[in-house]
């Protein structure tokens, strides 16, 4: 999480305004940390309890893509 932080403000950007995907152990503090944390499908279960939405997909759907066009489908996304 440390890394992150000093990305975010090195580029001037909010952490609330991140979407973080994940599946593993590993995972667990960059989905919290980030403003949407996303659980891929098949996500361990103590990932899927800390994200804020479990996608219907796994990484073999493509399902960071997919939800990344639902995001921006529902406009939760910004431009640049």
């Amino acid at each position: 999480g440390t890394g992150l932080v000093e990305l975010c403000r090195h580029l001037d950007i909010d952490v609330a305004e991140l979407v973080a995907f994940g599946d593993g152990d590993n995972d667990k503090e960059y989905l919290q940390f980030a403003g949407l944390g996303v659980a891929m499908h098949n996500a361990r279960d103590v990932v899927k309890d800390v994200a804020d939405y479990v996608t219907p997909y796994t990484n073999d759907d493509d399902g960071v893509v997919r939800e990344l066009d639902r995001l921006r489908g529902e406009s939760r996304l910004t431009p640049d």
